[in-house]
């Protein structure tokens, strides 16, 4: 039922906001690069994190609700991953141990901008022309659905078993205790993550240019830091095939994502305003 909501939510904020404002919305896509951060020192102090590689893809809706300033929101399907890598720290120090997770979410960026609009070449006589162009600054909050979870294990523990690795599927909300441990077990390819945060929440800075070339309508390259305020969890990830081996949840997973969006002008009727439809009329002739 939350989730329903969650989804249903935008398009209805937007239907009512765009009866008296100007509304633009069209495609986006964006790649990214995250980084997780640790908050459960000393313990993971045996513990690194590398930047790693994500993507998503959706809608972007933007109003204009004042001159200068926009309010755009962005629902994405989007593809987030964690890189952690072992080293020779003081409790495992497992310097072969690597967990990379990669996630899957419905994310809703919302943030207010404020724009600013410059205008470029020089007009010569009636039929010249100016381009435009806008550069935007703004921040607001993300709010993400995290739906899934699938990675990989390699550790010491595994590699003295002789087994190089493992690809698991994270299960969500279950009791540790429901699963078999050890190597040769029907859960070996599993994790649980007994305490998720499957709604996060993160706060995003946001800036790019926004151009409005001939024959479109508005596209929007972006650049924005979205800094996690949520854990993945409350709880570390259990593998059933490793008692040594856990997948470290206290952490928040900050990114940084560069997006285009390719936005149309939904009040066709505006575009005609000041065009005539009078057909020529021939001139009279002279009696």
């Amino acid at each position: 039922m939350r989730q329903k909501l969650f989804i249903v939510t935008l398009p209805i904020v937007l239907h009512l906001m765009s009866a008296k404002a100007q509304l633009f919305v069209g495609p986006v896509a964006g790649g990214s690069l995250s980084k997780a951060f640790f908050f459960d020192q000393p313990n993971n102090s045996d513990l690194r994190s590398k930047l790693s590689l994500g993507f998503d893809a959706g809608v972007m809706a933007q109003i204009r609700v004042h001159k200068n300033f926009c309010l755009n929101a962005q629902l994405l399907y989007a593809y987030r991953t964690k890189h952690i890598e072992g080293t020779n720290g003081a409790t495992r120090s497992d310097n072969e141990a690597k967990i990379i997770d990669h996630m899957q979410y419905i994310e809703l960026p919302i943030f207010y901008i404020l724009e600013f609009k410059n205008l470029t070449g020089k007009s010569k006589g009636k039929g010249g022309k100016t381009k435009a162009y806008d550069w935007f600054i703004g921040g607001g909050p993300t709010i993400s659905y995290w739906m899934s979870n699938k990675g990989t294990l390699r550790s010491s523990y595994l590699l003295e078993n002789q087994i190089d690795h493992v690809n698991y599927t994270s299960l969500f909300g279950r009791d540790n205790t429901s699963f078999e441990s050890g190597p040769g077990g029907p859960d070996d390819n599993k994790e649980n993550i007994s305490s998720p945060n499957r709604y996060q929440f993160a706060i995003n800075i946001t800036g790019g240019v926004a151009f409005e070339p001939i024959g479109f309508r508005k596209i929007v390259t972006s650049v924005s830091v979205n800094i996690a305020q949520t854990y993945l969890g409350k709880s570390d990830g259990y593998y059933p095939i490793s008692f040594v081996d856990s997948d470290p949840m206290k952490v928040k997973n900050h990114n940084i994502r560069i997006s285009v969006a390719y936005l149309f002008d939904t009040k066709l009727q505006d575009r005609k305003k000041g065009k005539s439809t009078i057909k020529d009329v021939p001139s009279r002739r002279r009696k």
